[in-house]
């Protein structure tokens, strides 16, 4: 059964209005966004103003189109990268479940979502971890939607080099302007 499609509300300055056309464009095609190897980097220096919420609301739309035809293999994933850092390390002492579900379908999934990419500078355990998935993934051809409260610019200083030219290089840019979505006024649906 479809799950019923997020409601995502411009506030009344109407500064996002373009990038809210863009991604609902892109929603309305999100199968050849994904077979074509599309990726996006959605910014924005404050929180709350809906760059997970249209990730997450991407992520569905794709569910939605490929469900009659798709079996029980994973085609898409979540991935609040925080949680998988943290995660990472404690699979080191001890087997930990998520990183293998991560691992085990990260390459094979057609779109992952990488939700709060850039959080914090990158230990090089981090950095490499996070730059063989990555790299993998563009080399095969598969769509990535990364989230971020970091400016392309400062992506540089907190990924490096090589993980920032996967990243921006390879993905469309859509900066979010307006403020917290705590007051609402107008749908887009």
């Amino acid at each position: 059964e479809q799950r019923k499609k997020i409601g995502l509300r411009l506030d009344s300055s109407l500064l996002d209005k373009e990038i809210f056309d863009r991604l609902h464009n892109i929603e309305l095609g999100i199968t050849d966004f994904v077979s074509g190897g599309n990726n996006l980097y959605l910014w924005s220096n404050m929180t709350g103003n809906g760059k997970t919420a249209w990730a997450v609301r991407l992520i569905q739309s794709y569910f939605n189109k490929i469900w009659p035809s798709s079996n029980l293999e994973v085609r898409a994933l979540f991935i609040n990268v925080p949680k998988f850092f943290l995660a990472l390390k404690d699979n080191i002492s001890e087997k930990n479940e998520y990183v293998t579900q991560i691992k085990s379908n990260v390459l094979s999934a057609d779109l992952v979502v990488w939700d709060e990419v850039a959080l914090k500078t990158l230990t090089p355990f981090e950095m490499e971890n996070l730059l063989n998935l990555i790299n993998n993934r563009i080399d095969m051809g598969k769509s990535n939607i990364y989230t971020s409260n970091i400016s392309p610019a400062e992506l540089l200083n907190i990924v490096g080099d090589r993980l920032y030219s996967r990243i921006i290089n390879k993905s469309e840019i859509l900066e979010f302007r307006e403020k917290d979505k705590r007051k609402l006024c107008k749908v887009h649906s």
